[in-house]
C-alpha cells in the first residue's frame, strides 16, 4: 500500500468537482423514467467541462481527466434519455391534433 504523498508535495491530484460531475451523471441516467433529472445531465456536463478546463490549466498538477469524459458522457446520455418521454407523449399530440383527435395506428384504446 502506497503512503499518502507528504503535504506540500507536487504529486497530481485527482480534481474534486470531478466526482461530483461524475454523480450527477449518474443521477442523470434516471432520466429516463423522470424526465426532470435532465438537471442533473446540465450540471454534470457544465461541470465536466469546467474541470477539464481545470486540468488543462493546472499543468499537470491536476489529474481525472478521464473521470471528466466519464461524467461529460453520462450527461450526454442521461439528458437524451429525460427527453425520450416527454418527446413520445408531445408525438402523440400533435399526431392526435391533426388526425381529427385520433391515436398514431396501433395505439387505439
Amino acid at each position: 500500500m502506497q503512503d499518502a504523498a507528504p503535504v506540500g508535495s507536487d504529486s497530481p491530484k485527482v480534481e474534486g468537482r470531478v466526482y461530483v460531475a461524475l454523480l450527477f451523471g449518474l443521477l442523470s441516467l434516471s432520466g429516463l423514467v423522470f424526465p426532470p433529472a435532465i438537471g442533473f445531465g446540465i450540471a454534470a456536463i457544465a461541470l465536466s467541462v469546467i474541470t477539464r478546463r481545470r486540468m488543462t490549466a493546472s499543468g499537470g498538477r491536476l489529474r481525472g481527466r478521464w473521470l471528466a469524459w466519464m461524467a461529460l458522457g453520462f450527461g450526454v446520455a442521461g439528458s437524451l434519455l429525460s427527453l425520450v418521454i416527454p418527446g413520445f407523449v408531445v408525438y402523440i399530440w400533435i399526431y392526435a391534433i391533426f388526425h381529427g383527435g385520433h391515436f398514431p395506428p396501433g395505439m387505439e384504446g
